[in-house]
């Protein structure tokens, strides 16, 4: 792992720290989420903070923005110690905090957003003026552009992603957390965030950068922290580690890697035939055919937008559409929705798992057996049976390794991943015919991410092996997974090739793409 940009044997010129953490300890009832953990930041440098979901990396993060209250330890800003009760009290000391989930007001403006308890007034009036004036410099100091008057609710991902960083910015942070920020980014425009991230160094923001990607902290970090269980296990430089040594800090292991297996597919399990579906203008299928077999795992794959995701809502039931056929082993389904779909035993991983795949307020107990209410293992006379629910419960955290204090924990509570592996152990655990799944290992550290494929590729070897519908941006992901790749552009399949060693992520992308020349793969 090295970096063109750094020598690690240089320390003639090392900027002063900004930030220690010392010893900082915090329990959940019987959880020990962080366990004396100590580290310091360098002013104008990004520290990436690498550990397995559960392993206390939000945690701390939640204590350094005064969201928690440590039970221990010192904080240290510029080498005077702080004590923060509130957000308010990390903000007024120069921290700011992107989360994974950005909480954003969709109806309002990007310029109101970031302005929004921070504004300037004049004789008692908000000063939009004022405001814009500040903004508007700071989109040009990180050289990004914002339609400031759009709304939240009519911009991208990484443009929201943009206005939370400008939100910290307006209110003085030079101290930045960014809590797994290309979770929800897609490849192209990760590279966005990287180059307003080192513009950011070069004004001297600090930077702690969550993550669970390897390729990351070698791109972007300097230093790195790894923690395991909630204590920090190893500390590195950048460019005097390995990424066989980051995996094995993480997970004690570094032999975790997933073989894609070959496989013979069997029969038809879901067939489209001229397939026309509309969710936006920009998003629509356009007469698109095809037969995903049992026992076989099918990668669908396309720039954002072009019709692979939307295929998969419409296969999982949850958008209707607008023409075609749709059969499920040979039987041609009228009226398909997503109730039929599951009665149909077709399993769906949601993309956005935290709004459309739980619901947060109810515990994991509950969550688990959303798909099973009429189950009578489960309800009786609708009333739930607590007892059989909770030890279902159980059995499912401890064969997915969800990391929770118990069964009864809000899914809102609980880390980005494990909450995915919440929806996977409620749709996996069923015996699906079809799993229809999308982003599955978004935002997952290096280890769930081979236990995901492990039980994805289960799924499609067990006897009656499962048609499994892999929908990621993450085409490495695509290639070490999937038996067959599907590519879309502009809301038709414009390839449908086996997967093999003359398919790699550029051809998949100049597919994606429409270039031209690109493979001798056959296009479908």
């Amino acid at each position: 792992m090295t970096r063109p940009d750094l020598d690690p044997d240089d320390t003639s010129a090392e900027p002063p720290v900004v930030l220690e953490l010392r010893e900082v300890d915090k329990h959940f009832g019987p959880v020990h989420a962080n366990r004396s953990v100590s580290l310091s930041l360098r002013r104008g440098s990004v520290h990436a903070i690498l550990g397995e979901n559960g392993a206390g990396k939000s945690t701390l993060m939640n204590i350094l923005f005064g969201v928690l209250t440590p039970d221990s330890g010192e904080i240290r800003i510029h080498g005077e110690p702080r004590t923060f009760t509130a957000p308010k009290d990390a903000i007024s000391a120069g921290i700011g905090m992107v989360f994974q989930h950005f909480g954003l007001v969709p109806e309002l403006s990007a310029l109101d957003n970031i302005s929004l308890g921070a504004e300037r007034t004049s004789w008692g009036v908000v000063d939009r003026d004022a405001a814009r004036t500040k903004v508007e410099a700071l989109c040009r100091e990180l050289q990004v552009e914002i339609p400031l008057e759009q709304r939240i609710s009519a911009l991208t991902v990484s443009q929201q992603q943009r206005v939370e960083i400008l939100k910290a910015l307006y209110r003085g942070a030079r101290i930045l957390i960014l809590d797994e920020p290309t979770a929800l980014l897609a490849p192209q425009e990760r590279a966005g965030l990287f180059d307003a991230v080192k513009r950011l160094q070069r004004t001297g923001v600090s930077v702690l950068f969550i993550t669970h990607k390897l390729d990351e902290v070698e791109l972007l970090a300097d230093d790195v922290t790894v923690m395991r269980h909630g204590a920090v296990v190893a500390k590195h430089r950048v460019g005097t580690v390995t990424q066989a040594e980051l995996v094995a800090d993480m997970v004690g292991s570094s032999t975790i890697a997933l073989t894609r297996t070959e496989r013979v597919p069997r029969e038809v399990a879901i067939a489209v035939r001229d397939l026309t579906a509309v969710h936006t203008t920009s998003s629509s299928l356009r007469g698109v055919s095809l037969d995903l077999r049992a026992g076989e795992i099918t990668g669908v794959v396309g720039i954002d937008g072009h019709g692979h995701q939307l295929l998969c809502e419409v296969l999982a039931g949850v958008r209707p559409p607008a023409g075609g056929e749709l059969s499920l082993f040979g039987q041609r389904q009228r009226r398909w929705g997503r109730a039929k779909a599951m009665a149909a035993d077709v399993a769906f991983v949601p993309e956005d798992r935290l709004t459309a795949g739980v619901a947060k307020n109810l515990s994991i107990a509950e969550n688990l057996v959303a798909n099973r209410l009429g189950d009578p293992r489960f309800t009786r006379f609708r009333f739930m049976r607590r007892q059989a629910l909770r030890r279902h419960a159980r059995e499912l955290i401890q064969q997915f390794d969800v990391r929770c204090r118990d069964e009864l924990q809000p899914v809102g509570s609980l880390s980005g991943g494990n909450v995915q592996k919440v929806v996977l152990a409620r749709e996996l655990s069923t015996g699906p015919r079809v799993v229809v799944v999308c982003e599955p290992t978004r935002g997952l550290d290096v280890a769930a991410i081979a236990s995901v494929h492990s039980r994805l590729a289960a799924a499609a070897a067990a006897d009656a092996g499962a048609a499994v519908i892999l929908q990621s941006s993450d085409l490495d992901e695509v290639l070490a997974v999937v038996n067959r790749i599907v590519v879309f552009r502009e809301g038709k399949v414009v390839a449908d090739v086996p997967n093999g060693d003359d398919v790699d992520a550029k051809v998949l992308g100049a597919l994606m793409l429409g270039a031209t020349g690109a493979t001798g793969a056959e296009a479908a």
